[in-house]
């Protein structure tokens, strides 16, 4: 039987670009059931009192430089996005409705690259409506989606359901109850899975 991975994320988060980039090899080689979990990376912050990198200079910049050294490691593009950090709640929300469609991969792929890869500033409605609609999203669903009731609670649930098991930033990853966090530690997720 297949081991779950659970993703915990936010498309706000650079490194959860970059490991949602080498999840289809990782899941390729270990045969997990890969759990999309998305979740509100500002609340998680705030509920566990952690502060970006980027508001300690030295780490910022440090982390910046590191970024770019693992996006080349990966053989991805990236590039670092001068809106950051913007706000994803709309994505986030929507994220609930889409992780459910045959076309969440074309969701994730849009919005990740807008944001990583175009350096989109997402957080401007009609930025994002465009780069929905030229990602192949349907912008009518994805707003219907982000302002949905229901996403606006599942989204805080699954929020703090990733908090209560101990979640502190993005991207975090469960195999059974053993955390991981960053995407420098997908050696250690395969690990988890395959022994």
């Amino acid at each position: 039987m297949a081991r779950k991975l659970e993703f915990f994320f936010d498309v706000v988060s650079p490194t959860a670009y970059l490991a949602w980039t080498q999840l289809p090899a990782l899941v390729e080689r270990t045969g997990a059931e890969l759990d999309y979990r998305p979740m509100f990376l500002g609340g998680v912050m705030a509920s566990t009192g952690n502060r970006p990198p980027g508001t300690v200079g030295a780490k910022g910049r440090w982390m910046t430089a590191d970024l770019a050294r693992f996006a080349a490691r990966y053989g991805v593009p990236y590039r670092q996005n001068p809106a950051f950090p913007m706000n994803t709640l709309p994505i986030m929300r929507a994220a609930m409705t889409f992780k459910d469609r045959a076309d969440f991969e074309t969701f994730l792929k849009t919005v990740f690259e807008a944001i990583w890869v175009n350096a989109k500033d997402v957080a401007q409605e009609q930025v994002l409506t465009q780069a929905l609609a030229d990602g192949g999203v349907d912008p009518e669903a994805f707003w219907t989606a982000a302002k949905d009731p229901a996403n606006k609670e599942a989204l805080k649930a699954n929020t703090d359901e990733a908090v209560a098991r101990g979640v502190f930033g993005a991207p975090s990853f469960f195999v059974g109850e053993e955390l991981h966090f960053g995407q420098d530690r997908l050696d250690f997720v395969e690990s988890a899975l395959t022994r």
